[in-house]
């Protein structure tokens, strides 16, 4: 890569990383269903039911919200470049960081209580960019594994 490259790639992650993460800004749960109804794109992953790839699936867990919260907050502190922003109402916003770049990444979880269990949706997006080369889609997979080595045991 040129000299130009690297300095254009430098300031493109720079940009990335800019803007603060305010806990204020929390989305309430109707905002956060409406964002899920706008589906997946480029560089957005959210769940929906009956979807083809396992990871864009609603994930049920057979704890009351409050447990699956708290599962929720041990599954993302355990996950490396992963931070809980805030929590409010049924609704978790937290953030992954890319490797490299450190471009940030929201995570919006909507937790819904169904009988005896809580039904997790979940939706990631790029802050930057036009596509994300599947990596929303890699977090929503990342954070699903962490909940069923904290809920199920599976290692």
């Amino acid at each position: 890569m040129s000299r130009a490259g690297v300095a254009a790639a430098a300031l493109l992650a720079l940009l990335g990383c800019g803007g603060t993460t305010d806990p204020a800004a929390l989305p309430t749960p109707d905002t956060v269903i409406r964002l899920l109804e706008q589906g997946s794109g480029s560089n957005i992953a959210a769940t929906a039911d009956g979807a083809a790839d396992p990871r864009l699936r609603p994930h049920v867990y057979p704890l009351s919200p409050v447990q699956t919260a708290h599962a929720v907050v041990d599954a993302i502190d355990s996950l490396p470049r992963w931070e809980v922003i805030a929590g409010r109402d049924g609704v978790i916003w937290a953030t992954r960081r890319t490797r490299l770049f450190r471009f940030v990444d929201d995570v919006y979880l909507l937790l819904l209580p169904a009988h005896d269990s809580t039904v997790v949706f979940a939706r990631s997006a790029s802050r930057v960019g036009r596509g994300d080369m599947g990596q929303n889609r890699r977090n929503l997979g990342e954070l699903w594994e962490a909940m069923g080595k904290r809920v199920n045991g599976k290692r």
